[in-house]
């Protein structure tokens, strides 16, 4: 990836302009999902929300760090379950309950045995 800076460079955007640090992070993002195929661009850009959401919540470094980390780890988590328990996936997959759709009817729609005499 040609548009990364060497180590020292980020460093010293971090400290002394982390506004173009987190504009180069958004500029490699959006450079890396443009170029993902379109198979798995959707998800891809799903996770990225996923991401920028928890470090829009996080009050400093440290905790955007343990927030990602902790995402990372729960990912782990559920990739390490599915390579023990490959059939319990599966079988959650086939039993999700299904959702009824209800017609929709008007909230003040009369019946004709409800009509005033």
């Amino acid at each position: 990836m040609g548009d990364l800076p060497d180590f020292d460079t980020l460093l010293a955007m971090h400290r002394d302009n982390p506004e173009s640090l987190e504009k180069l992070r958004r500029r490699l993002t959006r450079k890396i999902l443009r170029s993902a195929p379109d198979s798995t661009r959707q998800r891809l850009e799903g996770l990225q929300f996923r991401i920028d959401m928890e470090l829009q919540r996080a009050s400093n470094p440290t905790a955007r760090c343990i927030r990602l980390s902790g995402m990372m780890h729960d990912s782990f988590s559920r990739l390490n379950h599915c390579l023990q328990h490959p059939f319990d996936e599966v079988n959650a997959r086939q039993n999700r309950p299904k959702a009824d759709i209800l017609p929709m009817i008007q909230r003040h729609q009369r019946t004709d045995s409800s009509k005033p005499h």
